[in-house]
């Protein structure tokens, strides 16, 4: 079994009222994708949008497609179980190899922000 955690995207929101409606998806402690509460027509209810941003190598960006790579539902909890469903169909299809590669490119992106960090402090 998958290792999801939904986290919430932002810590200093400009609005703290809206805190609950933007959250990241964690896999095994690398961000796989979002989860957001979305307003259509002020006379539609909101509905819960998420997606997959995945950096799997040659299994990324449309080369080879496996579906679904995002949803809609009626609340953050119905969206949850399709988004379990989908991560691990997305995780067989792009196996260890996929996934090794959006993990080092999640390293890579942890290592660049540190360093863009470091520069920032000295300035």
């Amino acid at each position: 079994m998958t290792n999801l955690v939904l986290r919430r995207t932002y810590n200093d929101h400009p609005h703290p009222e809206d805190d609950d409606k933007f959250w990241s998806i964690d896999c095994d402690g690398y961000y796989v994708g979002s989860l957001v509460q979305h307003q259509g027509r002020s006379d539609e209810p909101p509905e819960w949008r998420w997606a997959f941003h995945m950096h799997a190598g040659r299994f990324s960006n449309g080369v080879r497609q496996v579906t679904p790579t995002d949803g809609r539902a009626g609340s953050r909890e119905e969206a949850l179980p399709d988004i379990r469903q989908a991560m691990e169909r997305y995780l067989e299809f792009i196996g260890a190899e996929g996934w090794a590669t959006h993990v080092a490119h999640m390293e890579w992106l942890k290592e660049r922000d540190a360093v863009s960090r470091q520069r920032q402090n000295r300035a």
